[in-house]
């Protein structure tokens, strides 16, 4: 039987439409179907424009050829990211009902591409830790993580095939690997971030999810990105525990260690790199950015609206307000440190292999999972995908992380094709 549209990846509905199997129009109300049966229960968007989107699937399927990569793509935005017609509230009641009024860059390049944008995506109060109102698709009673929820749930849900995600610690990665779909986070600056609400500008990175490894090529090719064939011969592989190997939960650990066997055992040279002792400041590094950047920020509605703050981004301002000069200046010292460990490792290894997460998704929605496995790549400004590996416990899913070289970002996503069918 037929996959219903929305359940196509965007790579499959691209190659539909290409052959007049599928129309743009077909596509969005298939998502927008999928949203009236299943949005009541995992509450994954803060607005919808159906009427413009069935307006513009209906210019696009006028037209003799695609316009671009993402022709008919319905796309989820995280509501940080400027929009011209739909509110961008930041998941804060400062901003209820703002609306910007033009789109932010990585918008109006999607846009110029073809896609189709659907909604925005609920986000985490300004993109912190504060959670909001989406659930797991997978399991209504587990967080989707944060903070980009809203598009991750989406995008798990068959609401949407593409959704745009913000990463400053673990905001893509990790609630890729809770929702069971690809993630990426690429090198940081990759993408122009105008328009987009910064909390930390040293750290946040544009990402965004989809269903398999070759829809992150067909994203990036509306960047003008030419996708990198697939690879010659097996990859080096660095299997990377990292320093907080014992906060992985136990069935990740052994997840982790299968998908290493399961790449060794496809042709794969999997050797663990051990990284160095002093990656152990590096979490603080990160967070004392953040938090000091986040003060930085957020300035102007803290002197005008601090009270409609919550608790946890009060908190972060009087984090931020305690790092000192010296403090944030160390955390740029062992961030060039790191990276020149780094630099001895790509001699080695074509990719690293590493935890998403510390384990599946957390019961509750008050919580929104523990980003320790992601703040230090995000320090970094490493490229980063989570793929989808295993189940936990509960049968909620597992992941794997690929890290890569700086700038190297589409050899990393050829890399994650090759692992994704090795461990499919």
């Amino acid at each position: 039987m037929a996959k219903a549209p929305n359940r196509l990846s965007a790579s499959q509905a691209v190659l539909r439409m290409a052959r007049k199997q599928l129309k743009a129009r077909d596509l969005v109300e298939a998502c927008l179907d999928r949203i009236a049966q299943r949005e009541g229960q995992v509450h994954a968007w803060e607005a919808l424009d159906a009427e413009g989107a069935r307006r513009r699937a209906d210019r696009l399927d006028g037209r003799s050829r695609p316009v671009g990569p993402l022709h008919g793509i319905p796309l989820a935005v995280k509501d940080i990211i400027a929009t011209q017609r739909l509110p961008t509230t930041c998941g804060s009641p400062i901003y209820r009902d703002h609306v910007v009024g033009r789109d932010a860059a990585c918008v109006s390049q999607l846009v110029q591409a073809g896609a189709i944008v659907l909604g925005k995506s609920v986000t985490t109060e300004f993109a912190g830790a504060h959670a909001n109102k989406t659930h797991n698709p997978h399991n209504l009673r587990h967080t989707p993580g944060g903070s980009s929820s809203g598009s991750a749930a989406a995008v798990a849900d068959f609401m949407a095939p593409v959704g745009y995600g913000t990463q400053t610690a673990g905001s893509v990665i990790r609630p890729g690997a809770f929702n069971g779909i690809v993630a990426y986070k690429g090198t940081f600056g990759w993408a122009d971030m105008s328009g987009v609400k910064p909390y930390a500008p040293g750290l946040d990175t544009l990402g965004f999810f989809v269903r398999e490894a070759n829809d992150v090529a067909l994203v990036r090719a509306a960047y003008g990105h030419a996708a990198v064939g697939p690879p010659g011969q097996p990859p080096r592989i660095g299997f990377v525990r990292t320093p907080w190997w014992d906060m992985a939960e136990p069935d990740n650990k052994r997840n982790l260690e299968e998908a290493a066997r399961a790449l060794r055992a496809a042709g794969a040279k999997v050797r663990e790199w051990k990284a160095p002792q002093e990656w152990e400041g590096l979490l603080q590094a990160q967070h004392r950015v953040m938090t000091k950047e986040a003060t930085q920020s957020y300035a102007r509605e803290r002197a005008r609206s601090s009270a409609l703050f919550s608790p946890i981004m009060q908190g972060v301002m009087v984090e931020g307000d305690a790092v000192t000069r010296a403090q944030y200046a160390d955390a740029g010292r062992r961030k060039r440190a790191a990276l020149a460990d780094l630099d001895e490792a790509w001699e080695e290894f074509d990719f690293l292999l590493a935890p998403a997460a510390r384990g599946e998704a957390p019961s509750g929605l008050g919580y929104t999972g523990d980003p320790v496995f992601n703040r230090f790549w995000t320090l970094l400004g490493t490229p980063c995908i989570a793929l989808p590996f295993g189940s936990g416990p509960f049968g909620l899913p597992l992941s794997v992380q690929l890290v890569g070289r700086h700038g190297e970002d589409d050899g990393l996503i050829a890399w994650a094709g090759w692992v994704e069918s090795r461990l499919a």
